[in-house]
């Protein structure tokens, strides 16, 4: 190889490594990073890539005949946009043909990441916000005023951690920030209310864990579990890690202002009835919708993960009532969300992950994990073990659920099918390509 073709290697496994990066970036799991990649390598004529998926670091080797380039890169803000999301997993399946040169791939990236740009502005975000963690609300059976101090004080903390992240704040901070705003301005307007004569603050205090629920990091926290169930655990642990990272900033900074304002996080008080249960659907229909738009989707991603994630609920608290576990009912509505999420995802041409892991949200049991880091506060461990290990259980039902349903109607995922550098100069005409 002639020092030419070698400096053209590293140009072309630069363009490979830098879709990775986007795919990484935008947030979606570390199989669709290794494939993304994989695809465009073999389509640049590679003979192989061998490479490590984390949650900020991509580590990969590029192999041409005798002559190898290895790569490192890294970013420090994980993110997600299923957006882009899907831009650049439509790339890797149909706008990758063999024999594409450097400079084209870098000029699809190029318009992926100058054209697919965030959808929505602060307020649509902040009302997103406050309508999926007042829809948490409903479905934890707090009351009426309870529920609209909870979408009030959750609007001004996801506004918080917009703006903050607008002037680069490392996003710990902003996590930090936003629910120390969140939570003051819920200890704000109850005792406004009480010090009106209004309301009395003691039976909807609790109201403030759902009021940062919003904080909770259900993207990276499910394809965690997807990349685990694949035993991808660079990938998996490493995400694992930064969703773990922020819940605990999160549950630490609200358990904080509880203490400093005696709010307490009780339990309210299940009120299972027909009626209920129709609130129950259009509190899950919002709250997926609200989630959803927090991770920059389009419409259709929208409406797709917010359908398929209220049937799915829906039958989770039908379980529930009916008198099974909660484990098990999450199982179920894991299970659901990726059969239905498999299904409709294909019909309107939309990459999974950005449908099924939003529909699964409004399943994570975040009051628990708030509870749980308020009594270890409080000095209860029993209570704080108990609800850990409640949320601990749920999360990974839930998973479990999702990735029985992606081995059931995913064959490449079950059946471990590779990208097959060795038939590359069939080109398009591999099935695989």
């Amino acid at each position: 190889m002639s020092q030419a073709e070698y400096r053209q290697m590293g140009v072309e496994a630069d363009v490979v490594l830098r879709l990775g990066m986007l795919l990484m970036g935008a947030g979606t799991s570390g199989y669709r990073v290794m494939r993304g990649m994989k695809r465009a390598a073999r389509a640049m004529g590679f003979d192989r890539l061998d490479l490590s998926v984390g949650v900020t670091q991509i580590v990969c080797t590029f192999h041409r005949g005798e002559h190898f380039r290895t790569i490192i890169a890294q970013q420090h803000s994980p993110a997600v946009d299923a957006s882009r999301i899907e831009a650049l997993e439509d790339l890797t399946h149909h706008g990758v043909p063999w024999g594409i040169t450097a400079e084209e791939l870098t000029a699809k990236l190029d318009a992926i990441e100058h054209g697919v740009t965030k959808r929505w502005n602060v307020w649509i975000l902040s009302t997103a916000a406050a309508v999926a963690c007042a829809s948490f609300a409903v479905l934890n059976y707090f009351s009426w005023v309870a529920i609209a101090l909870v979408a009030l004080a959750a609007f001004c903390g996801q506004f918080t951690r917009h703006t903050l992240a607008k002037q680069r704040v490392h996003q710990l901070g902003g996590i930090v920030a936003a629910g120390l705003v969140s939570s003051l301005v819920f200890f704000a307007t109850t005792e406004s209310l009480a010090a009106a004569g209004l309301a009395d603050p003691a039976g909807f205090s609790s109201g403030y864990v759902a009021a940062v629920l919003f904080l909770i990091p259900g993207f990276p926290l499910f394809s965690a579990l997807i990349d685990l169930g694949r035993f991808d655990f660079d990938a998996g642990l490493a995400r694992l890690t930064y969703a773990l990272t922020v819940i605990l900033a999160a549950t630490f900074t609200v358990t904080m202002v509880s203490w400093l304002t005696d709010l307490k996080p009780e339990q309210a008080q299940a009120d299972f009835t027909p009626g209920w249960f129709l609130l129950a659907a259009a509190a899950s229909l919002c709250g997926i919708a609200g989630f959803a738009f927090l991770f920059n989707s389009s419409r259709r991603m929208v409406l797709v993960a917010a359908c398929v994630g209220t049937v799915a609920n829906l039958v989770r608290l039908l379980l529930v009532e009916a008198g099974t576990t909660a484990y098990f009912a999450a199982f179920v509505g894991g299970l659901i969300v990726g059969l239905l999420g498999a299904v409709a995802s294909k019909q309107v041409h939309l990459p999974r992950i950005t449908t099924t892991v939003p529909a699964s949200v409004i399943m994570i049991p975040g009051t628990a994990m708030f509870r749980s880091v308020y009594q270890l506060n409080a000095g209860d461990m029993t209570q704080a073990l108990t609800f850990a290990a409640t949320a601990a259980m749920v999360v990974i039902s839930i998973g479990a659920g999702l990735i029985l349903a992606r081995l059931l109607t995913d064959k490449d995922w079950a059946l471990g099918h590779l990208i097959d550098f060795s038939h590359h100069r069939l080109g398009a005409g591999n099935p695989d390509f």
